[in-house]
């Protein structure tokens, strides 16, 4: 399963939830607040994503689908996350909802976050271990999944 999948699919069942059953995180008053957070976590977000993929990059390693991983990758968001992708999805999906003054996609979040955890990251995982074996499993013991 491509891991932008679930973030994509529980954004957008989300957002339809929205529009059948408007849940609204504000319904009045001046809107700044919320747009100058929404804005500041997405981009956050989008800025650790580039960052990720900046570091995998320097490394000549691959990180899509179609690219076999050549090293583990340690050095940048790396040192302290083994999947800071999919923080960084997590971070622009929670901006996303707020700029988008909707609550449903965030009650889907949780379960976004629980199927990649059991169904994408579980095959990156074996992947990894049969790929990089003892390397890898040390660095498992370092550095955690998420955060």
């Amino acid at each position: 399963m491509p891991p932008t999948l679930p973030f994509l699919a529980g954004f957008v069942a989300g957002l339809w939830w929205n529009h059948s059953d408007p849940w609204l995180m504000q319904s009045g008053g001046d809107h700044g607040l919320r747009l100058v957070a929404g804005t500041l976590i997405a981009a956050a977000g989008a800025a650790l994503f580039w960052t990720g993929l900046w570091t995998f990059m320097r490394q000549r390693t691959g990180i899509l689908l179609q690219q076999p991983a050549t090293r583990i990758v340690t050095t940048g968001p790396y040192r302290w996350s083994r999947n800071p992708q999919y923080v960084a999805f997590v971070a622009v999906y929670l901006g996303a909802s707020i700029l988008a003054n909707a609550v449903w996609p965030l009650v889907l979040l949780p379960l976004v976050i629980a199927t990649v955890n059991w169904l994408v990251i579980p095959h990156e995982e074996a992947y990894m271990y049969r790929t990089f074996r003892d390397e890898y499993r040390a660095y498992c013991q370092r550095v955690h999944r998420w955060l």
